[in-house]
This record gives C-alpha cells, sequence and structure tokens, in this order.
C-alpha cells in the first residue's frame, strides 16, 4: 500500500511538472511577436484622389497636372478634405496622387500603345512616391491598358521597384483596352475579364506577402458599362460576378465617367449594389471638373457636390447615392 501511494505520488508529481513546463511554454510562445497582418486603408479611411499625368504635365487630362508640385497640391486640398471628413460617416481622409502611369496612345507597329510617365521623367521615386510617403499621401499608378493585359501592366509595375512601397497602389482603366480587331485605344470601348482582375488580385496579393509590406494594396477598376445598367455601353468588367476577394487587396470598383449627377447616381448605384454583386466591399466615384484648357465640354455638368456625393443630399429628382464610397477622385 505504502508502494503504491509512493507511486501515486510520483506519478501526481510528474504530471504537475509536465503541466508547468506546458504552462511556461505556452507562456513563452505568448511573448514571441507574432507578424502583424497588413492592415487595410480604405476600412478606416475615405481615399481622396487627384487624377492626371503629372505636375505640370498635360492639364486637360486632370486637375493633377495643374499643380507645380506637393505644396501646390497640398494648398488646393485642404478645404476638399474637410468637406469629406464632414461627409464620410467619421473616416479619416487619405490624399492621393493619382497618376496616368501608363497612357493610351494611337497604334502604331507592335508596340503596347501606351506612353509610360517613367520614360518621360526619371524618377518617380524621387517626385511622387517618397515625397507623397513623407506627407502620409499615397500614390495611384492607373494603366489605360492599350495592347496590354492587366497583369503584364502591374508586372511592370513590380519590375520598376514602385510596388514595393507600402502607399503606391494600382488603377486598371479597361475603357482604353484595345479590343481585338480595332486598333486603336478607346474605340470602341475596351473591357477586361474577371478572370484578369482577379489575377492582378492574387498577384498584389502575393506580393504583399512576399515583401511583407504593412499595408494591403488596392486595386482600383474604373467601369461605366455594367450588365447591371445595360445602356448600350460594353460590359466593362466581363463575368463580374466571378470576382473575388484576395486577402491582402482592397478591390475598389470605380464609377467612372461623364454625365449629370442624377445619371452618375443611377449608374453608380447599379454597378455597385451589393445585393447584385455581394464580393463588392469598396466602391469609388469619379467627378469631372471643367478646366480652362479642355474646350469639348468633357466633364460633368454639373458636378456633384460633396454631400451629394456621400448621401447626405439628393441629386436633382430625389436620387441619393446608396452607399457611401471609399474613394472619390476629381478630374
Amino acid at each position: 500500500m505504502i508502494g503504491q501511494q509512493v507511486a501515486h505520488r510520483s506519478d501526481v508529481k510528474k504530471l504537475t511538472i509536465a503541466a508547468v513546463l506546458t504552462l511556461v511554454s505556452i507562456s513563452h510562445l505568448g511573448s514571441v511577436p507574432v507578424p502583424d497582418k497588413p492592415s487595410g486603408l480604405l476600412e478606416t479611411n475615405t481615399l481622396f484622389t487627384i487624377y492626371g499625368r503629372g505636375f505640370g504635365r498635360a492639364p486637360i487630362l486632370g486637375r493633377l497636372g495643374s499643380y507645380s508640385n506637393m505644396g501646390q497640391m497640398a494648398a488646393g486640398t485642404g478645404t476638399w478634405i474637410k468637406q469629406i471628413k464632414a461627409a464620410n460617416g467619421g473616416k479619416g481622409v487619405v490624399v492621393g496622387i493619382h497618376l496616368i502611369y501608363a497612357l493610351a496612345v494611337p497604334c502604331t507597329g507592335k508596340g503596347a500603345c501606351l506612353e509610360y510617365l517613367d520614360q518621360l521623367e526619371d524618377d518617380l521615386v524621387a517626385r511622387y512616391i517618397k515625397p507623397a510617403a513623407d506627407r502620409g499621401w499615397t500614390v495611384i499608378l492607373d494603366t489605360q491598358l492599350g495592347q496590354s493585359d492587366p497583369v503584364a501592366q502591374v508586372q511592370r509595375m513590380m519590375d520598376r521597384g514602385y510596388l514595393k512601397y507600402d502607399n503606391v497602389h494600382v488603377a486598371l482603366d479597361p475603357e482604353f483596352h484595345v479590343v481585338r480587331g480595332h486598333s486603336d485605344p478607346g474605340i470602341p470601348i475596351g473591357t477586361v475579364t474577371a478572370a484578369q482582375i482577379n489575377a492582378v488580385q492574387d498577384m498584389l496579393s502575393g506580393y504583399v506577402g512576399a515583401q511583407k509590406l504593412k499595408t494591403r494594396k488596392i486595386l482600383i477598376v474604373h467601369q461605366f458599362g455594367d450588365p447591371a445598367v445595360h445602356d448600350g455601353v460594353p460590359f466593362m468588367i466581363q463575368d463580374k460576378s466571378t470576382l473575388r476577394d484576395f486577402a491582402n487587396v482592397e478591390l475598389v470598383i470605380d464609377a467612372d465617367g461623364l454625365g449629370s449627377p442624377e445619371e452618375k447616381v443611377r449608374k453608380y448605384n447599379l454597378m455597385t449594389d451589393r445585393k447584385t454583386y455581394p464580393f463588392l466591399q469598396f466602391s469609388g466615384i469619379k467627378v469631372f471638373f471643367p478646366n480652362r484648357w479642355e474646350h469639348a465640354g468633357h466633364f460633368d455638368k454639373p458636378p456633384m457636390t460633396v454631400d451629394q456625393v456621400f448621401g447626405l443630399a439628393p441629386v436633382p429628382g430625389g436620387a441619393r447615392m446608396a452607399t457611401k464610397p471609399g474613394m472619390l477622385t476629381i478630374a
């Protein structure tokens, strides 16, 4: 009996020691830093971007060209930021330099029908990316695709090292994707497939992980032709319902295109409807303003106000934005 008690006590002692060691081990594991997951900018902020070819370049293509430098742009965005903060439901506001990085041009020969901004300026990192990061701003590299494809365009950005910066994101513009059998971008209006967008998202998501970046990449896809709208404009995202979400990417469907406030709200609400497109997490809208370099009337008539953009005020006819956009771009 005594021997059995001693053996029992010995077993209890062993179990107690094992339990203590297990607790120590668990405690030790808990003290080891676990890498943070990349954060999402659009989860807590509205992205406000100024669109164009670059500082001092082709202001006819967008408001960004009317600014000479960061300081001028900062001075020109202050009132906008205050208005957006008052209307966006309590989120922060992050400013973005929305560069037409790959500009579609008439096709000649076998090229991609694209003129890249880094063919015209020596160092985009020094002029835009790092100074923007110092201000807490983002830089959007927008490609108009031409005769290229989305994967090749994003790979080019990666190869040049732009996407290794946490503040640099990507936009695709299907409008100027050359249609097979035609020679010029935008005639007719181009399209991309959901499979191409998913492939780009997969690339970006993997890149964020491999580079151990702190911020998810934003992928913006411009659109004004959609099955839900069905107004004769080509469906700019083919098989849109098969788009997927990726862990390290924030996908934004951006309601692009010119129009009256009534038409823009109607299209935005249809193209970004969560019942029709339940995968959709983030939406955006682009507003076109008159500028003194543009004489063909390519602007919204009239441009929407900030309160209209964020659904606080109706447009003529009484319609309102059904959801607050996660991104507002002005051109």
